[in-house]
């Protein structure tokens, strides 16, 4: 009988251990779930692992490109959920989505397929924003080539990952009644490193329309700026001194970021053209925004033509005409 017993249990032991080695034959990532608004990939393990990485690829803008791939260490919530947040990656063109570890020494990985369905060249294109006036914000796109005419879009944007989206409340119309831009009224109290997440798809009761998204914009970088404030020209017998103020910004730049140009023009006599016909002499200066005035007749690099042009007394009866213009280099 004890042998018996002694032979049983080897058995069940047996049994027990061929199970337990086939399971641990089995991937140990379970559950991947996408949130494709917040770019974010989540799963669990049932086992422990020892080496973990997640990496999105992506198709190329062309096919002469290849795909992009970004590779990285996954995070880990207090709920015990891992997870990737590919924040510089878009998703409109579809992405392949892997998670690879390393478990009991044996490699294993899973992959998650991302599409964007709805008719190709139906979703909007030439998407584009600027902030201006400190608090306001344009966006503008246009519609797909084979859009319906009953296409309807959306677009959502948010701050922050940890923010719900909202939707656009001003929306630009075409002349078709499309929609094709939105208008921002208030954007709150600004931060130096504010980005802005958008999301543009649509519907129309003819086909699916695919989404649009974009890496995060940096804010300071599309904020357009009004020109100068309290232009002033002072004159004496040697040279003409401008100064001015700075427009109101929503964002603190360096003074290595934000130049003006002067645009100064002369009247200068030309005989060969007749009696009292002037030709204008230019010279352009670049000044940086920390330096309020300049002497006029210092020359600097030429750069860009300007925008604003305003007539300004000058000597002998005549008019210096003065050009300022803010420009900026990244």
């Amino acid at each position: 009988m004890l042998g018996l017993v002694r032979f049983l249990v080897l058995l069940n032991l047996a049994c027990c251990g061929r199970a337990q080695l086939a399971g641990d034959n089995r991937s140990p990532i379970t559950n991947m779930q996408l949130d494709s608004r917040k770019r974010m990939l989540t799963w669990n393990y049932i086992r422990n692992v020892s080496q973990q990485e997640c990496t999105i690829s992506t198709p190329p803008n062309s096919p002469t490109m290849p795909s992009f791939s970004t590779t990285q260490a996954p995070e880990v919530s207090e709920d015990h959920t891992y997870f990737c947040i590919f924040r510089n990656d878009v998703l409109h063109r579809g992405a392949n989505l892997t998670v690879r570890v390393t478990c009991d020494g044996a490699k294993f990985q899973e992959v998650l397929l991302f599409a964007n369905p709805g008719r190709e060249g139906s979703g909007a294109v030439n998407f584009s924003c600027f902030i201006y006036n400190v608090r306001l914000m344009n966006c503008s796109w246009a519609p797909g080539p084979r859009a319906p005419a009953d296409v309807c879009y959306r677009l959502f944007w948010w701050a922050s990952l940890h923010e719900d989206e909202a939707e656009c409340v001003h929306y630009v119309t075409g002349p078709t009644g499309t929609r094709v831009g939105c208008h921002f009224d208030e954007l709150g109290e600004p931060h130096g490193m504010d980005n802005y997440f958008f999301l543009l798809n649509g519907t129309s009761r003819e086909s699916a329309i695919p989404f649009l998204d974009f890496v995060p914009f940096k804010a300071r970088n599309i904020e357009k700026y009004d020109p100068p404030t309290n232009i002033t020209i002072a004159h004496n017998t040697s040279h003409h001194m401008i100064r001015w103020e700075n427009p109101e910004m929503r964002y603190e730049l360096s003074t290595q970021v934000l130049y003006y140009e002067l645009d100064i023009q002369r009247p200068v006599r030309a005989p060969d053209l007749g009696a009292g016909t002037t030709n204008r002499a230019r010279s352009r200066l670049l000044v940086q925004s920390s330096i309020p005035a300049h002497r006029a007749e210092t020359l600097l690099p030429t750069v860009v033509l300007l925008d604003l042009l305003c007539p300004v007394p000058y000597t002998g009866g005549s008019f210096l005409f003065f050009s300022l213009h803010e420009i900026r280099f990244f």
